[in-house]
C-alpha cells in the first residue's frame, strides 16, 4: 500500500466527474489499486452514479492500460459492463471513433462479450478501413462472439493475413459463425499451416451442419497426409453420424479415399458396408486388402462366408487379410469350406496352409489340426521355413492345448538360421502389414525389427541404427513423412535410407515425403520380390 490518501483520490474523482475532466481522471484512478477496498467501492459507487458517455470511456481507457488492476479489482469491469448495458449507444459511439489503439481494440471486444449486435456494422467498417493488427484481431474476435453470418466475408479475407494471430482468430471465428459460407473458406484455407489445418478439421468436426460433415469427409482424399489423419481420427469420433457419406465414398474411382473410407468404417463398426463392396469384386488389390483388414477386426454378425474368397485372391497380402479375417469369426460355416480347399493338398493349397501360418492365425490352425492333409504340410513349414517368431508362437499354442509332441517336432526339425544380411526397421500403423513385412523380410534373409508405433522406432533408433527403414505414409499421431524427419534428426540420407511404403500417389505426397529425407517410395501392393529390390537399391546407394 503507498503513501495515496484514499479520501483524497475520492474527492479528486468527485471533482473530475462534475467537471467532466477524463483525461485527469483516468490518471488518477491509475492509483485505485493503492487505497483501501472500502474506498475502493466508494470510488466505483460514484462512478456508477456518473453519466453513462463519462464514466464508460473512462473505464475502458483503464482497463485497456491497466489489465492488472481490472484483475485485481474485478468490480471496476463489473462496473463498466453494467453502464455499457443500460447505455449501449455510447459504446456504439466510441467505436466509431479512432481514439487510442488499445481503447478501440478493447470497446470492440466488450461488443463481443455482451453480443451487441448493433454493433456488427461499425466493427465490418472497422475491418475494412483499420490497418493496427490489435484492433483488427480484437474487431474479428468481437464478430465470432455475436455470431451474425454477415460478417462471414469479411473475416473470411483475413485467413490469408500475414499474422498467424489473426489468422487463428479468424478461423475462429468462421468456426463460431458456422455458416456453410464459412465452412468453405474454411475449406479453402486447408493446406498451409499444419496446426491452422488441424483448427480447421476440428471445426469440420463440431460445427453441426451437414456442409461442414461433408468437408471433413472430404479431408479423406485431402493431399496432405496430416489433413488426411486429423480427418479420419474425427470422423472417427462423429461415429454412426458420418456413415452415409462414408459409404458413398466406396464407390468413388479414388482408391485412396476408398480405403481410408473402409478403415474408418471398420472402426465405426459398419461391417454391412464392407461386405457389399466385397460382394462387387473391387479390381484394386489394395483395397481388396484393406476390407479384409478392416473386417478382420469386426465379429461379423452374418456373410462371414465372404471372407473365404480372399484367400484365392491372386494377391498375397490380400490372402493374409483375409486370412486374418476368417480367424477372428472362424466357426463351423467356415471350418468346412476352409477343409474343402486345403483337401486336395496341391499347390494351391498349401499356400493357403502357409499363409494361414504367417498370418499367426490360431484359431484356424487349432481347427484344422487334426486333419492329416492340413497338419503335415503346417508342421514342415513352421519346422523348415517359417520366421523364428511365429515358429516359438506355434509352439507355445502347441504346448497350451496338450500337443507337447508336435511342439517338439517343430523345435527338434528346427535348423540353424542363417545370419542376417540386413538389419530391417518396418514400421506401419497395420499389424496385418507387419506381419507380412516378417515373412517376406525373413525369406530374404533379413533381420526384421517390426513397429506398430513411429515414436517406439524413433526411440529404437536413438540406441541401434538398422541398415534400412520401411515406414508407412498415413499413420495416426505420427505420420510417416512426420517420422523420417525425425530419422534424418538422427541420421542422413546416406547413413540410413527409408524408403516409404504406401498405396498414396499424390504429387504433394511424394513431395513432402522427399523434402523430410525419403530416399526412395515404393506402392502397395508389394511383393517379395519388389521389397527384394527396393532394398538392393536402397543399400547400393549408400
Amino acid at each position: 500500500m503507498s503513501d495515496i490518501n484514499g479520501q483524497d483520490l475520492l474527492d479528486e474523482i468527485v471533482y473530475d466527474i462534475r467537471k467532466k475532466d477524463l483525461l485527469k481522471a483516468r490518471l488518477v484512478l491509475a492509483s485505485l489499486g493503492d487505497i483501501d477496498s472500502k474506498t475502493q467501492k466508494k470510488v466505483l459507487f460514484e462512478l456508477n452514479r456518473a453519466d453513462d458517455d463519462f464514466t464508460i470511456p473512462l473505464l475502458a481507457g483503464v482497463i485497456a492500460n491497466n489489465a492488472d488492476l481490472a484483475a485485481s479489482i474485478p468490480l471496476v469491469r463489473e462496473t463498466l459492463f453494467s453502464k455499457v448495458l443500460d447505455s449501449p449507444q455510447v459504446l456504439l459511439d466510441l467505436l466509431k471513433q479512432s481514439g487510442e489503439t488499445l481503447d478501440r481494440a478493447f470497446l470492440a471486444e466488450i461488443a463481443g462479450e455482451i453480443h451487441l449486435e448493433n454493433a456488427v456494422p461499425i466493427l465490418l467498417e472497422i475491418l475494412a478501413m483499420e490497418n493496427d493488427l490489435k484492433i483488427i484481431e480484437a474487431t474479428i474476435l468481437s464478430l465470432g462472439m455475436i455470431g451474425d453470418a454477415s460478417a462471414t466475408a469479411a473475416v473470411s479475407e483475413y485467413l490469408y493475413a500475414g499474422t498467424r494471430d489473426v489468422v487463428i482468430t479468424s478461423v475462429r471465428t468462421l468456426g463460431a459463425l458456422g455458416t456453410p459460407s464459412a465452412i468453405q473458406h474454411l475449406a479453402d484455407r486447408l493446406g498451409g499451416d499444419s496446426d491452422v489445418d488441424l483448427m480447421i478439421v476440428d471445426i469440420f468436426a463440431t460445427v453441426q451442419i451437414p456442409e461442414a460433415l461433408e468437408k471433413l469427409n472430404d479431408t479423406l482424399a485431402s493431399p496432405y497426409a496430416h489433413v488426411r489423419t486429423a480427418g479420419k481420427q474425427k470422423l472417427r469420433a462423429v461415429g454412426v453420424t458420418a456413415v452415409r457419406v462414408l459409404i458413398r465414398n466406396l464407390t468413388h474411382d479414388n482408391t485412396d479415399l476408398v480405403i481410408h473410407s473402409l478403415n474408418v468404417l471398420g472402426d465405426i463398426g459398419a461391417e454391412a458396408a464392407i461386405r457389399k463392396l466385397l460382394h462387387n469384386e473391387p479390381e484394386d488389390p489394395n483395397v481388396r486388402f484393406a476390407a479384409y483388414e478392416t473386417l478382420g477386426r469386426l465379429p461379423l454378425q452374418k456373410g462371414a462366408f465372404v471372407l473365404a474368397a480372399g484367400l484365392e485372391d491372386p494377391d498375397d497380402n490380400v490372402q493374409a487379410a483375409a486370412a486374418s479375417a476368417i480367424n477372428r469369426n472362424y466357426d463351423t460355416a467356415l471350418a468346412a469350406g476352409m477343409k474343402n480347399m486345403i483337401r486336395s493338398g496341391d499347390a494351391e493349397a498349401v499356400r493357403i496352409i502357409q499363409t494361414i501360418i504367417d498370418a499367426q492365425c490360431d484359431n484356424i490352425f487349432l481347427g484344422l489340426l487334426g486333419e492329416d492333409f492340413f497338419q503335415k504340410p503346417a508342421l514342415e513349414y513352421l519346422a523348415d521355413k517359417a520366421h523364428p517368431d511365429i515358429r516359438s508362437r506355434f509352439a507355445e499354442v502347441l504346448e497350451k492345448k496338450g500337443h507337447d509332441d508336435l511342439a517338439k517336432q517343430i523345435a527338434s526339425d528346427s535348423k540353424p538360421e542363417a545370419g542376417a544380411k540386413l538389419k530391417v526397421f518396418a514400421v506401419d500403423d497395420s499389424k496385418m502389414i507387419l506381419s507380412i513385412y516378417r515373412s517376406m523380410l525373413h525369406n530374404l534373409g533379413c533381420d526384421p525389427q517390426l513397429f506398430e508405433f513411429p515414436a517406439g522406432a524413433l526411440e529404437r533408433l536413438r540406441k541401434e541404427k538398422p541398415d534400412v527403414i520401411l515406414t508407412d505414409l498415413n499413420m495416426p499421431e505420427i505420420t510417416g513423412i512426420d517420422f523420417t524427419r525425425g530419422v534424418r534428426q538422427l541420421y542422413g540420407k546416406e547413413e540410413l535410407p527409408v524408403i516409404m511404403v504406401t498405396t498414396q500417389n499424390e504429387a504433394q505426397d511424394n513431395e513432402a515425403a522427399c523434402a523430410a529425407g525419403v530416399n526412395a517410395i515404393l506402392h502397395k501392393p508389394f511383393t517379395e520380390e519388389q521389397i527384394a529390390k527396393a532394398l538392393t537399391d536402397a543399400t547400393e546407394k549408400k
